[in-house]
């Protein structure tokens, strides 16, 4: 289940979509949720791509519009995965933050839902190493940054990047009023993982970024912060944010220079999710399905995981991974073009 990441995805929804200053945003936010798709393996139905029309920008950063959103998207979107026969719900894009990351009171007769952000913090760990090993770096020397590491996933992934096999040095970044949360993280980090050297840093436009290897984007920004020079300062950049951290003019201008690429996992043998996401295939998907995907194989009649995931959860969700065959495939960039 998932909404429209940006104006520009209501191309993958509709036809003849009308330019920005020509939509009708009233008729966007009164059109139901609806299937925008069937999800097979080997050609049996196991499930739908529910969509919710309404891009991330009309209510991301309102109080009021996200209250609208939800009586007008996220229950009705709920209900109709129930009408659908669906019993596990994974919450794609920004939908956790819509619902308080599943803690939102909702009918107790619905499906069970899950954020996806422990697939998520697994898979950015995997892409993390396997990018590492590809640039001729060594993952346990690198200095890594996270990006948005106050917020809720940013919390689950720089924990995980601190569990067993990890980075050298993890250097916590958000903006400067996140700053505070972002010391008791490094302090909580160092507290379990002394070996591990933890650096934060509150953004500042006015001062360049401090030096490392790679970085993971796990932050909700409705306009790309990230600039060409920014990303020539880094050998990879794993992006799982909402819809992107740098633009695309950016990504393009670096593209023989550094690695920006996709967060998603290449699926199971036989997935097909017949449905136009900016993935190389309809065989790979973002890591929410894939934490659906879990869940319903492993037969989960509960929320499986809702609130910032801790890193035990995290490690058993990174083993049900491999145990149903989700991989890294090939790095895929935020534009859409295949790299490598």
């Amino acid at each position: 289940m998932f909404h429209a990441t940006s104006w520009d995805t209501l191309d993958k929804i509709f036809t003849h979509v009308p330019s920005r200053h020509e939509i009708d945003e009233d008729a966007l936010w009164n059109m139901p949720p609806f299937v925008g798709s069937a999800i097979y393996q080997n050609n049996q139905v196991i499930g739908a791509n529910i969509v919710m029309p309404v891009p991330l920008d009309l209510w991301i950063s309102r109080p009021k519009m996200i209250k609208e959103l939800r009586k007008k998207q996220l229950f009705p979107a709920l209900r109709l995965a129930k009408e659908c026969g669906l019993n596990m719900v994974a919450l794609g894009a920004s939908t956790p933050y819509a619902c308080n990351y599943g803690k939102l009171p909702r009918s107790v007769d619905g499906p069970h839902i899950t954020t996806g952000h422990a697939a998520t913090a697994a898979m950015l760990k995997k892409w993390a190493s396997y990018a590492s090993e590809q640039t001729n770096l060594d993952f346990n020397t690198i200095k890594l940054a996270v990006f948005g590491a106050a917020g809720r996933l940013g919390k689950a992934v720089s924990r995980y990047l601190a569990y067993e096999d990890t980075p050298r040095e993890l250097i916590l970044i958000d903006l400067p009023d996140k700053v505070n949360l972002l010391k008791e993280l490094a302090k909580e980090i160092q507290t379990y993982n002394k070996s591990i050297k933890v650096s934060i840093l509150g953004l500042n436009n006015n001062k360049p970024l401090p030096d490392f290897d790679g970085a993971v984007l796990v932050s909700n920004n409705t306009v790309p912060f990230l600039a060409a020079e920014h990303l020539r300062q880094a050998k990879f950049w794993i992006d799982d944010s909402h819809p992107r951290a740098a633009s695309i003019a950016a990504e393009e201008a670096t593209r023989n220079e550094t690695l920006y690429i996709e967060c998603y996992a290449a699926a199971p043998e036989g997935i097909n999710t017949d449905f136009p996401f900016n993935l190389p295939s309809t065989n790979d998907c973002y890591t929410c399905f894939a934490e659906g995907y879990l869940a319903w194989k492993e037969k989960i009649d509960y929320d499986y995981v809702t609130g910032i995931p801790d890193v035990l959860k995290i490690s058993k969700v990174a083993s049900l991974l491999q145990k149903y065959k989700f991989e890294v495939g090939p790095f895929f960039g935020k534009s859409g073009v295949v790299i490598g």
